[in-house]
């Protein structure tokens, strides 16, 4: 058979399995709640290694203090744990409702990024996700590792630690982490109960967001 009827084959089947995947994707519907097919899974990870430039391939400038490890932890408690989780699992509401799911920070697939991909991540987001850009971007030059802004340098020692997190530290993260009114009126009248006021009320009936 020519070659170029071969071609013609190839594309005709890979349109061919295209149509079918758009047929019971439109099916399916387009929910969050589902979790990525595993084409959608490959096609995002190829995309995603070949969107961080080259002068990101660097290691962490910040030096693994335990000074700048506790101030990574308060600010991923206060601004990542929402929808990421105090132990990187991604077991949030907020996180369940994203698509695709935020994976989970202590697996191999986050643990073997190179620390200049986690920062371009946490700096520039991940586009089609809910991951949003926390930085302004700004490339560093090629083999300047003191470029970078340490707070998140400092996110990434953090994201490093992850697999080994403490219970006393998740503790202390669920501290700092942002608290609604709801919240903060239950915490007040805890706090009055153990002073000898009245107990905590029962939540009212019905969804809450």
């Amino acid at each position: 058979m020519k070659m170029w009827k071969v071609v013609l084959l190839v594309l005709a089947g890979i349109l061919g399995a295209g149509a079918v995947y758009a047929t019971i994707l439109v099916r399916r519907g387009f929910s969050a709640r589902e979790n990525p097919s595993w084409i959608e899974a490959f096609a995002a990870g190829i995309a995603k290694g070949l969107a961080v430039p080259a002068t990101y391939r660097l290691k962490n400038p910040v030096l693994p203090a335990a000074e700048n490890l506790r101030e990574g932890q308060e600010h991923f408690a206060d601004h990542c744990a929402i929808c990421h989780a105090n132990d990187g699992s991604g077991d949030t509401l907020f996180g369940k409702g994203l698509y695709p799911k935020p994976p989970d920070m202590r697996s191999a697939e986050t643990q073997n990024k190179s620390d200049g991909e986690l920062y371009y991540t946490i700096e520039n987001g991940v586009r089609l996700s809910g991951m949003p850009a926390f930085g302004p971007a700004s490339i560093p030059a090629s083999g300047d590792q003191g470029t970078g802004d340490a707070e998140t340098w400092k996110l990434v020692l953090f994201i490093r630690h992850l697999p080994q997190i403490t219970s006393e530290e998740l503790a202390e993260m669920k501290k700092l982490n942002p608290k609604t009114e709801a919240d903060r009126a239950e915490e007040q009248q805890e706090e009055e109960f153990l002073n000898g006021g009245e107990g905590p009320k029962a939540p009212a009936e019905g969804h809450h967001h």
